[in-house]
């Protein structure tokens, strides 16, 4: 389903995280790439500022 290609999308229908990711990842062309499991777009979006954390942390100790 193109979901973003669709009339009810322009009515600011609200979307998971899971399709979220799906269109961002797939250049809006698919919004079930990464299945229809609300819990993936959580962990990949966890995953993601967990990554971001880390490296930060890290910058921050080899600094000192």
């Amino acid at each position: 389903m193109r979901l973003i290609f669709t009339a009810s999308f322009n009515k600011f229908q609200k979307i998971n995280a899971t399709q979220a990711w799906s269109l961002f990842l797939t250049g809006c062309k698919n919004d079930d790439s990464l299945g229809k499991n609300p819990m993936m777009g959580r962990y990949l979006t966890v995953a993601i500022l967990g990554a971001a954390i880390a490296q930060i942390v890290e910058a921050i100790l080899t600094a000192v």
